[in-house]
């Protein structure tokens, strides 16, 4: 997520669909299906064996798969809500700020937005919706949107660390190992970045050209301000991500495949690292690779048929279903 840079950035209209043709946009499709082709002819899958598991899942326990992770967008937006109210940032007659269901489907389609495009531009795009629709500033919007990310990295390394314990002292636990040291310098670079801004927001201020200047005081005063309240927003994250790990438990218990609670959580929570790499949108391909080597190497009597199976019925809700969504509410958006 980039600061504008300038302050006409803040009324410049983020135009998702023109950039779906640019040609970094096709590149980084073309890196996912890469992975994904690669993923498949190492593992020499077989196809008749892969679409009997994907078929025979449990419609049921599937569909409570799909209800579990689309139930975590409405409390997303009251946590965001939480935060631009820390901020200033509330409903009055002079902020028309949008309800919970209409911060919802910002956020989905923010997430729509870093699903068909690299670098992450669902955040901006969030930012400039939510302008669209009230008073409030872009930059102090964005920085309501930095902290969340920050909260979510905190609140994801602590239960990555969490369930990573239970998983140490076996075969895997290199592996193990080495997920939560990444985990770990994600969280560095983002608390070394927040510790500068507290640090040096007086000589960050004057190095900066004149028309970024007020820019850049309210995506700070946007940032720093948002960390208030902090005992429910942690609390609301925590069930958010331990919903997302419900989202995985599912799809597997719908597939039959059982795996302990230490499993799931850290399948789940280190392939949601995967998606904050800017490399491919909303993570297509790394994610895919990353469920299936992590349930290889963690639960060695899976077939990796089995394993495919997980990743190609948990992605159908968390990359392909949002792409659905998010067009219809672009359409509906556009209609009004």
């Amino acid at each position: 997520m980039a600061l504008p840079s300038d302050v006409g950035a803040e009324e410049r209209e983020v135009n998702i669909p023109s950039r779906l043709i640019r040609k970094e946009t096709l590149a980084s499709f073309v890196v996912a299906f890469v992975i994904i082709t690669l993923l498949l002819t190492h593992l020499s899958i077989d196809f008749g064996d892969l679409w009997n598991r994907v078929q025979s899942a449990d419609p049921v326990l599937y569909l409570v798969a799909f209800v579990v992770y689309y139930s975590t967008f409405p409390l997303r937006a009251y946590r965001w809500l939480l935060l631009l109210n820390n901020i200033g940032i509330k409903k009055s007659d002079n902020t028309p700020l949008p309800s919970i269901v209409g911060l919802s489907q910002i956020i989905v389609l923010g997430w729509f937005a870093n699903c068909v495009v690299p670098a992450k531009l669902g955040d901006a795009y969030r930012g400039y919706l939510l302008k669209k629709e009230t008073l409030a500033s872009f930059s102090s919007t964005m920085g309501t949107v930095l902290a969340e990310r920050i909260i979510d990295m905190v609140v994801l390394f602590l239960l990555l660390v969490a369930a990573g314990v239970g998983l140490l002292g076996g075969a895997s636990e290199e592996y193990v190992r080495n997920i939560l040291l990444a985990g770990l310098a994600m969280l560095t670079v983002m608390a070394t970045g927040l510790l500068v801004m507290l640090m040096l927001r007086g000589q960050l201020h004057w190095l900066l050209p004149a028309r970024l200047k007020e820019v850049y005081a309210r995506f700070h005063s946007g940032t720093i301000g948002s960390f208030r309240r902090m005992p429910l927003v942690s609390t609301i994250s925590v069930v958010v991500w331990l919903m997302e790990t419900g989202r995985l438990l599912f799809v597997t218990k719908s597939l039959g495949i059982s795996l302990s609670f230490s499993h799931v959580i850290f399948i789940s929570l280190a392939n949601s690292i995967l998606t904050v790499l800017p490399f491919t949108p909303g993570g297509l391909g790394l994610v895919e690779a990353g469920v299936v080597g992590l349930l290889l190497v963690l639960v060695p009597s899976l077939s990796k048929e089995a394993a495919l199976s997980v990743a190609v019925l948990d992605r159908a809700i968390s990359y392909w279903s949002l792409l659905g969504v998010g067009t219809a509410f672009l359409v509906i958006g556009r209609r009004r």
